[in-house]
Order: C-alpha cells, then structure tokens, then sequence
C-alpha cells in the first residue's frame, strides 16, 4: 500500500469515527449496522478506485516484455 493511500485510509477513519458518534443520538441501532455496513463497502470501492487509476498513471517501465499477439489463422476457401 502507497503512502498516499494510506493517508487516505487515515482520513477516512477519522470521518467515519465522527460520522458514527453523530449517528448514534438519531439512528436507531438496527439502522447503525446498515448504515455502517454501506459505509464499509463504500470505501473499500473508494480505494480500489484510487488504487486502480493511481496504478494506471505509473509508467510503464522499460523492462516488461509484452506478449506477442497470436496471428489469426485464415484458410483460403476455393469457390467453383
């Protein structure tokens, strides 16, 4: 895991953890738990969207061989 993201995962618990105390004097416990399930899977989304397109900015290095494309094989059919 990149330094950045791990600053982002940081800052993100700390937004939940104000969220949650917020939460906790108007929503009843049975809501907590789904509200705190969505947030969860919101921001695992969250980072795996930052992971992918920080992931996709890298250069690519010089090193990496790149897989030839396989030829399509054409037959030539004989029309009487």
């Amino acid at each position: 895991m990149s330094r950045g993201t791990e600053r982002l995962v940081e800052v993100a618990a700390m937004i939940g953890r104000r969220l949650n105390t917020a939460v906790k004097d108007v929503v009843p416990p049975e809501a907590q738990v789904h509200l705190l399930n969505a947030q969860r899977e919101l921001l695992t989304a969250l980072f795996l969207i930052y992971e992918h397109q920080s992931g996709a900015r890298r250069p690519a290095s010089t090193t990496s061989r790149r897989r030839p494309r396989a030829r399509a094989r054409v037959q030539r059919i004989e029309i009487e």
